[in-house]
């Protein structure tokens, strides 16, 4: 109980600076969010009252401010020294969730919310109060779709608070998060509302593009963003308009004076970015997870409704629109969640309705494929079946389900057909062949996800089943394509990067000469990139352990690759112990992109073991102590995109679900599209052509980026030691 008054019911989330509680107000009986701030523990007396004075100043400013588009500050005080601040418990969720599932949003959406934050700006700005903190953890959605920011008036006290004063002083980085902060801030001067416009930027630069404008270290980061232009958001979104992206990089000049002089100037070119808008995106509440299968084998059923952007057309304007509510039809979503300062919940984002295709028009259905192994199984103690490992299985599966239907709503859109097309989680199972799945589900087109243990049989036409892979490397040419770097892509960049940052040029690829040496292999790439390769003559299960220095000496080799299925920590402890110098690189993840949590915790603890200096060859873009939605989901929206325009080319007279199975293969090859991390397209051997591949050290037990091959090597600049 604080101050005799709020009473703190269950916590909703933990930051740096403190907790978020879901709390009863007993004298008025309504809840309410509470934020409780915590000085850090280097703070002196002096300092602690100083920093008090100013949060009591702030957040008196910040209840201040009636906006619509700003999340109300009821009350403020101390209860034995701790800060805390009274907020409207607001459900909804984040921008920073919305990017998690959906991993950039259609313009429209971009638009509005973009437009609801200046209205935000606009007030506060006017009020004398610097955000100092927009991003996309501290916008929130509503039910209605209203965006609305949060943490206004406490970016100071934060700023000051955040470890001690004295961060500044000794060259640090300053407070913010480090991918919205304006070029002023990391020179140390206190900016003005230009700063939070800055900000905005980034935020709508990612809303659209599906990444900052900066990516890798922070001071990679720090460094283009006092440096570098951002790449056009056009690039990636060819529909982005002309005005909008004008907007977008006028927000994002390193000149504050070169951006829109405020808020309100920016709500007026947004207004005018592009043609007319969609009706306002809505978010709907009390949806219904997937059902959760008692066998990982049985496949769920239940289809999903397409992704779509409603279509009644308003124009946003500087004052707010009136938002009417439009009946929804549920999506699969996990429970739904409080948020509240930015603390990410599970609605839904534009939980939309698939328009009915009229009639005549068949439907097809999308397998949308997981492999989570361990949903069903007794736990460790032989007891039931694992509640996590089943919660975790939901969480996952709708995550994919709103992966895909994001991007097939931006490829596809209502007028191209979208509604054609229906979403079934289906689960990877080496028992289960194409021929079986299609008995079960006639009418589906392909198959996309956490594909690798299915057991396909193409032995007839009827069987025929085209897959994209978005977790594994691995495609052939019976209808399997693949969206991270394969192995020859991998060697190439290998190559590249022993050729520009070592004097390596000999390596011994630890695997046997015929995997190693095949036409689409990792040492058939090195050597064609120029360097000497050597393989073992046998497979690696059958190397003693004794073995691998006396290898390395036969082998005159200067560098290592482990490459995926050979335990990279015993050798890479076996060549230190033996006083093996260069560079020992471990290739990709042996559990894939996608791997749960329980194969992930297993990944970690190998990785604990592994000496410093090993570097890992990364061909997924999110990092394994990622969240479980985030990771391998660039990838899934990438694949869905390249199978979305794919889709849109089939014929619409062609009703015979193995006839568009044969032509959906044939489009593939052909399809072309812009992905978030770089442009989808296959090679011959389906295989998606210039993915970007990773590189990761192994330094005081943690992996840190070191450098990424897009055409080149590229080194991702490291932040210098305090």
């Amino acid at each position: 109980m604080l101050n005799g008054r709020y009473e703190l019911l269950a916590p909703i989330g933990a930051g740096g600076m403190g907790e978020v509680w879901r709390a009863r107000d007993t004298r008025l009986g309504r809840e309410a969010a509470v934020k409780l701030l915590v000085p850090g523990p280097t703070t002196s007396e002096d300092e602690r009252r100083e920093l008090l004075a100013r949060f009591r100043q702030e957040a008196r400013a910040a209840a201040s401010l009636d906006s619509p588009y700003i999340v109300a500050v009821h009350d403020h005080g101390e209860d034995d020294g701790t800060p805390y601040l009274v907020m409207a418990l607001v459900r909804g969720r984040s921008l920073d969730e919305v990017l998690r599932e959906s991993v950039r949003v259609p313009v429209a959406d971009a638009l509005r919310w973009a437009a609801d934050i200046c209205r935000a700006l606009d007030v506060a700005h006017a009020a004398g109060i610097v955000h100092r903190d927009i991003k996309p953890g501290n916008v929130m959605v509503a039910p209605d779709g209203t965006a609305k920011v949060v943490d206004f008036g406490i970016a100071t006290f934060v700023e000051r608070a955040a470890g001690d004063a004295r961060l500044t002083r000794s060259g640090q980085l300053p407070f913010g998060s480090v991918p919205y902060l304006a070029p002023e801030r990391f020179r140390q001067e206190p900016g003005d509302g230009r700063t939070d416009l800055y900000a905005l930027g980034c935020v709508l630069y990612e809303l659209l593009v599906g990444r900052p404008p900066f990516t890798g270290s922070a001071a990679g980061i720090m460094h283009h963003h006092i440096n570098d232009a951002p790449l056009r958001p056009s690039a990636a979104r060819p529909e982005v308009p002309r005005p909008l992206e004008r907007l977008i990089l006028d927000l994002l000049a390193k000149d504050p004076a070169d951006r829109p002089p405020d808020a309100a100037t920016t709500l007026a070119r947004l207004a005018t970015a592009t043609s007319p808008l969609p009706a306002r995106p809505h978010i709907q509440k009390d949806d219904t997870p997937p059902p959760i299968q008692d066998e990982i084998t049985k496949h769920c059923s239940t289809t999903t409704t397409s992704m779509a952007t409603a279509t009644t057309a308003v124009s946003v304007s500087p004052a707010p629109a009136h938002r009417t509510r439009r009946a929804r039809r549920r999506l699969l979503l996990p429970a739904a969640l409080v948020l509240a300062l930015g603390i990410p919940a599970g609605l839904g984002i534009r939980a939309l309705a698939a328009p009915d295709p009229g009639p005549g028009k068949a439907t097809f259905k999308i397998g949308v494929a997981h492999s989570y192994r361990h949903v069903g199984e007794p736990s460790a103690d032989g007891g039931a079946p694992d509640t996590y490992a089943k919660s975790e299985y939901k969480q996952f599966t709708t995550q994919q389900l709103r992966t895909v239907e994001s991007a097939f709503a931006e490829v596809l859109g209502d007028e191209h057909g979208g509604s054609r097309f229906r979403f079934v989680p289906v689960a990877a199972d080496p028992d289960v062949s194409s021929r079986k799945l299609l008995a079960q589900h006639p009418d589906m087109l392909a198959v996309i996800g956490d594909t690798v243990d299915f057991s396909w049989v193409h032995d007839t036409d009827e069987a025929f089943l085209p897959e994209i892979s978005t977790c594994h490397e691995y495609a052939h040419a019976g209808g399997a394509f693949a969206i991270p770097a394969d192995d020859a892509r991998q060697g190439e960049a290998i190559a590249r990067y022993l050729r520009s940052e070592t004097e390596a040029r000999r390596v011994l690829v630890a695997e046997d000469k015929l995997w190693v040496n095949r036409e689409d292999g990792i040492g058939t790439a090195l050597r064609r990139n120029g360097v000497t390769v050597e393989a073992l003559d046998v497979t690696p299960d059958k190397v003693k352990t004794s073995q691998i220095p006396s290898l390395i000496t036969e082998a005159r080799a200067d560098a290592v690759v482990v490459p995926t299925g050979t335990p990279v920590d015993v050798w890479a402890k076996e060549l230190r112990a033996g006083g093996f110098k260069g560079p020992v690189l471990g290739q990709g993840d042996q559990e894939g992109t996608c791997a749960d949590s329980e194969e992930r915790s297993a990944e970690e603890k190998r990785d604990r073991t592994l000496p410093d200096g090993v570097i890992r060859v990364r061909n997924y873009s999110a990092e394994p102590d990622d969240n479980l939605p985030a990771r391998g989901n660039e990838e899934l929206y990438d694949g869905a995109l390249a199978l979305a325009k794919a889709l849109s080319t089939l014929p619409a007279d062609d009703t015979s679900p193995a006839s568009l199975r044969h032509t959906l293969d044939r489009e593939l090859q052909q399809v072309t599209v812009n992905g978030v991390q770089a442009e989808v397209g296959f090679e011959k051997r389906r295989s998606a052509r210039g993915r970007p591949v990773w590189f990761d050290r192994r330094d005081g037990n943690r992996w840190t980026e070191i450098g990424k091959v897009t055409k080149k090597y590229a080194k991702t600049p490291q932040q210098p030691p305090a």
